[in-house]
This record gives C-alpha cells, sequence and structure tokens, in this order.
C-alpha cells in the first residue's frame, strides 16, 4: 500500500529537516491505514510493537511531498513484519526505509497469541 504522507511544521526541525524521530510516527501512520482501510481492523490494534528499525537514507526538507509505501515482509506464528520505504514525490528519491515487527496480542491474558488464519490471509495481501 502506498500513499500520500501528510506532513506537519511540527515534524520539522530548526534546519527545515524532517525530524528523525517523526519517522517512527509516519511508519504508525502507515500502520493504521493498512489496519483499517486494508484489513477492515478496529483502529483499537490487537498487537503490539516489539521491534522498530529506521535507517536514514537521504533528507527531506520542508515543503518537498513525501509517499510512504507499506508491505508485509514475513510473517510468523505470532508476529509478522512490515518493511516500509519513504520516498521523495518528485523524482521517487528513497529518503528513509524502516521495518516494525508486531505481536498479535491478548489484552486481557497480557500474553502473545497466535495470528488468527483471517488476518495471516489479508497480510499476505499487503
Amino acid at each position: 500500500m502506498r500513499f500520500r504522507l501528510e506532513t506537519r511544521y511540527a515534524d520539522y526541525d530548526t534546519k527545515g529537516h524532517v525530524n528523525n524521530a517523526v519517522y517512527l510516527t509516519f511508519f504508525e501512520m502507515a500502520r493504521h491505514r493498512v489496519w483499517v482501510e486494508r484489513m477492515n481492523g478496529d483502529a483499537d490494534f490487537p498487537f503490539i510493537i516489539a521491534e522498530a528499525t529506521v535507517r536514514y537514507v537521504s533528507e527531506a526538507m520542508i515543503g518537498q511531498a513525501l509517499d510512504i509505501e507499506i508491505t508485509t515482509s514475513e510473517v510468523r506464528a505470532k508476529a509478522w513484519v512490515w518493511s516500509y520505504v519513504i520516498r521523495m514525490v518528485d523524482g521517487g528519491r528513497v529518503v528513509a526505509e524502516g521495518r516494525t515487527v508486531q505481536v498479535m496480542f491478548d489484552y486481557k491474558a497480557h500474553r502473545a497469541m497466535p495470528i488468527p488464519d483471517g488476518v495471516r490471509a489479508q497480510l499476505a495481501g499487503v
């Protein structure tokens, strides 16, 4: 799934660069859109984030339009990996790449749980 990022003035540092910490927020925005819009899930996610990594490739400056792409790169018994690529709209230059590991979680029992078959099938399409 690929979509345009809606950046805010607060996303930039004093030099006009997208602040490094904001990239994890961009990943969160992508997770939300995939889960709610593509997978028809509830906004109250039944998973937790176990790991997040960002690799900064090139700068993004204030006023430059960005797109983000999210794909499922691995599905395990209780967890899956979503990979992200943020690109400049003009020219497609890669700005950042990253990944997050989501663990299906039973909030009542406070423990990880197997990914349901229906969710597993939907993840394959992302």
